[in-house]
């Protein structure tokens, strides 16, 4: 068992943030490495010492975190969910370096990162998965492929993952664009290329995942399961916990898949199983995240268990301090990412600085921000600039509560996804819970504000923001300088 006093935080935004309020909670010293465009970010502040970077590269990311975690003296380091977490290569050279990396073992993200290798693992565990091929890197042999499967085929590149690298194929014409394009994004992104095929199974099924966590010592637990079905682009932007309309049996069922999956994989971290639930209940396999997820703070609101103290502790080798039995649910949670991008319909990432923020406060309600008055979103991060948790003793009041929270909520700078989340707590299959994967293809661009009112409400705020008397400027952490090694190696990328 490895203590840990001091950990570098090699993400940004509200996850960094979220790392740090735990850290300092377990008496554990946090110090984040950060670009320019996030000086003055919550995250950085807050944290206990800093290492600041003006460029970056993706090419050296590894060895330019890694030396600086040794350079600030840190034992262990925490990637969060940005670009290092599911990243094998990096938990190893962690390893080689005597730091402690915060997730799971190396042979787990090696079987989980692939998810060629993730169904393989699944289907050795008896879990159903969707029906798919392995194809090889020719576009040739790869079309053969999706004839044998049948059209429409998902598309999709091994390594891939975010909603990245993958292409829905509806006939033969399309494949051999769909196949370079897949190739290409999966290269640039996750510098592999090879790809599978997986049969399309439509939009009228639903996305559901379930929260498990191990520790080292061969203990095994879930926290039930998440609502993830509102999504752009194949990627999340409003999750619940529990989810909802699932039988007890199929629920039961769901949990004992995914944990038969982590131990057919060694898993000892925190991590999710996903599925998708067609309209019969009956379920398949897609993926195993082997990292802390976006929706985590919906699962805690309805257990009272920090996820990332588990997530910490099971790194360090200790035990995990609950059992399953002790694992209770109570009422519902929601959880709403506010993303700096277009709600026109194209749902595509817009930047500037936060000129006005205003967040709801009160009972039931919780705020993960990474942003402030003045914050910087830049089109080269992430888009998410805050989540929304709202929780209830049950469904019904949960939205009710969200839409009041929601009121209240106000990120002026730049356009926001926010009038898609008004328009969901007014559409009636979301708020009756009976929703799908094609709930978005239902939002109505005229839901969006008009680009013309958003300049102006812009403008407002900017000018309130101006005539407000000055404040004093936050005081900033003690700042741990890189060394001359780290400065010389200081081209790298968080997202």
């Amino acid at each position: 068992m490895t203590m840990v006093s001091r950990i570098l935080i090699c993400c940004r935004g509200e996850i960094a943030h979220r790392f740090i309020r735990t850290s300092q909670l377990l008496g554990i010293e946090t110090v984040v490495i950060y670009s320019a465009d996030d000086d003055e970010a919550p995250f950085v502040l807050a944290a206990d010492a800093t290492i600041r970077v003006e460029a970056w590269d993706p090419a050296t990311l590894i060895e330019t975190v890694i030396g600086a975690a040794v350079d600030c003296g840190a034992d262990a380091v925490a990637p969060g969910y940005g670009p290092l977490a599911e990243n094998a290569f990096f938990a190893e050279v962690c390893g080689y370096a005597g730091l402690v990396f915060i997730g799971p073992n190396v042979a787990a993200l090696r079987h989980t990162g692939d998810k060629i290798a993730a169904r393989t693992a699944a289907q050795r565990a008896e879990v159903p998965v969707v029906p798919g091929l392995t194809i090889d890197a020719d576009v040739e042999t790869g079309a053969r492929a999706a004839d044998a499967l049948g059209y429409p085929v998902l598309l999709k590149a091994a390594l891939g993952g975010g909603g990245r690298g993958i292409r829905v194929v509806t006939q033969p014409a399309e494949f051999a664009g769909a196949f370079a394009e897949v190739r290409h994004e999966a290269m640039r992104a996750f510098g592999s290329d090879q790809l599978y095929l997986e049969k399309f199974l439509g939009e009228a099924v639903r996305h559901i995942e379930v929260q498990v966590i191990a520790d080292k010592h061969g203990h095994y637990l879930h926290l039930g399961t998440r609502e993830c079905s509102v999504q752009r682009r194949r990627q999340k932007i409003v999750e619940e916990a529990p989810a909802h309309n699932l039988s007890d049996d199929v629920r039961q069922r769901l949990h004992d898949a995914a944990l038969a999956v982590a131990r057919e994989v060694g898993y000892d971290s925190v991590g999710t199983v996903e599925f998708l639930v067609d309209a019969s209940e009956q379920f398949y396999f897609i993926e195993m995240n082997a990292r802390i997820q976006v929706e985590h703070p919906v699962t805690e609101q309805i257990t009272g268990i920090d996820i990332v103290e588990q997530l910490i502790r099971s790194a360090q080798g200790q035990p995990l301090s609950i059992t399953q039995a002790q694992v209770q649910f109570h009422g519902h949670a929601l959880e709403f990412r506010l993303c700096a991008e277009s709600a026109h319909g194209d749902f595509l990432p817009t930047g500037g600085h936060v000129s006005d923020y205003r967040v709801p406060e009160g009972p039931g309600i919780r705020v993960d921000s990474g942003i402030q008055i003045g914050s910087l979103m830049s089109p080269m991060f992430d888009s998410l600039c805050l989540k929304l948790i709202v929780c209830a003793n049950h469904r019904a009041f949960a939205v009710q509560r969200a839409r009041a929270a929601l009121d209240e909520c106000l990120v002026a700078g730049f356009s926001t996804n926010l009038p898609v989340h008004a328009w969901l707590l007014s559409y009636p299959p979301f708020i009756d819970g009976r929703y799908d994967l094609s709930i978005c293809n239902h939002f109505p661009s005229a839901h969006a504000l008009p680009a013309e009112d958003a300049r102006l409400m812009h403008a407002v705020a900017a000018l309130a923001r101006h005539l407000q008397p000055p404040s004093a400027p936050a005081p900033r952490p003690a700042s741990h300088q890189a060394s001359a090694w780290t400065q010389r190696n200081s081209h790298w990328l968080l997202s």
